[in-house]
């Protein structure tokens, strides 16, 4: 069993956009609406792999029970705490000539008592050898070391963590010594405070390979790094090995990284040999980006990519 945990779902709306009209009216086209939040794709692409997962967090107000029922849809478990201040965010990604365009909502406002509740939630369900994937932004009323917090109590019940988040969420998370973590480029290059441009592309692998078996130093088994279009970077203090991407028509590459965190947990779970995590990992991330907004990838689509 894997369990994610979503601190700020949302209602995710993904659009197509012709021409734009600067302080004028934009006819938004081909508007699709999927539940998302990081966590929440997770579960998704787990339930196309066939692992059985639940979704916990938060939700509140008609979004929260959007996200609730599109779950019960896909026949994901799911144990969320209703907030009572504020609902679910509802996000919204437009696609232009000018590439992926985000506009994010913050979310709802969490107490410390409904913060409590699901701490209590996942200590419930906190079974010895059960993976919990921590991953995503954080809610207001939510303090940034909350990943580290939850790691220490999980660690104690036997469980074994997976950490997808950036910023301080990162940085005092990895306190607690998470099992697995994968960054993105953009949430590596923040932690090391790194922003210089990269001569080559072979100079951004070299840098991230580089830093990601530094990381294993903070106590992970595993670090994988998403390059997005570029593909990843996967060490396990043994081998640190560079995958690129495959060629796909690409529809959409929101939620890809939420694809490859799942993969990854997925072949963790199932004790697969650390070459077939970094195949599944690209596999699934590139499918994840042939499919409409933050839908997950078809297995019949995985299967094919994994071929390759």
């Amino acid at each position: 069993m894997i369990i994610t945990v979503t601190m700020n779902p949302a209602v995710d709306k993904t659009a197509e956009l012709g021409d734009f009209v600067l302080g004028g009216v934009n006819k938004l086209k081909n508007v699709i609406i999927d539940a998302g939040g990081k966590g929440i794709n997770v579960s998704k692409t787990l339930r196309v792999l066939n692992k059985p997962n639940m979704a916990c967090g938060f939700l509140g107000g008609p979004n929260g029970d959007t996200v609730r029922l599109a779950l019960q849809k896909s026949m994901i478990m799911s144990d969320f705490v209703q907030v009572a201040n504020g609902e679910t965010r509802s996000n919204l990604k437009v696609k232009s000539i000018f590439g992926m365009t985000e506009f994010d909502e913050p979310g709802p406002k969490v107490s410390p008592e409904e913060l409590q509740q699901l701490m209590d939630k996942l200590k419930k369900h906190a079974k010895p050898g059960t993976m919990f994937v921590l991953s995503g932004s954080l809610p207001e009323g939510v303090p940034a070391d909350i990943y580290k917090t939850m790691t220490e109590m999980l660690h104690t019940c036997g469980c074994k963590v997976f950490l997808d988040a950036g910023g301080d969420a990162l940085k005092y998370g990895l306190e607690a010594q998470p099992e697995y973590i994968k960054p993105n480029l953009g949430e590596l290059r923040d932690l090391y405070d790194y922003h210089d441009d990269f001569e080559s592309n072979e100079a951004m692998v070299a840098w991230t390979k580089q830093k990601a078996v530094e990381l294993l130093a903070k106590g992970p088994r595993m670090v994988a790094v998403s390059l997005g279009a570029n593909g990843g970077v996967f060490t396990d203090g043994i081998e640190t090995i560079y995958a690129p991407a495959k060629k796909v028509d690409v529809l959409s590459p929101v939620g890809a990284g939420d694809a490859m965190t799942a993969a990854i947990a997925y072949c963790l779970d199932s004790n697969m040999h650390f070459h077939d995590v970094i195949r599944y990992a690209i596999a699934v991330s590139c499918g994840a980006c042939t499919t409409d907004g933050t839908k997950p990838p078809s297995k019949e689509v995985i299967v094919q990519l994994l071929r390759q």
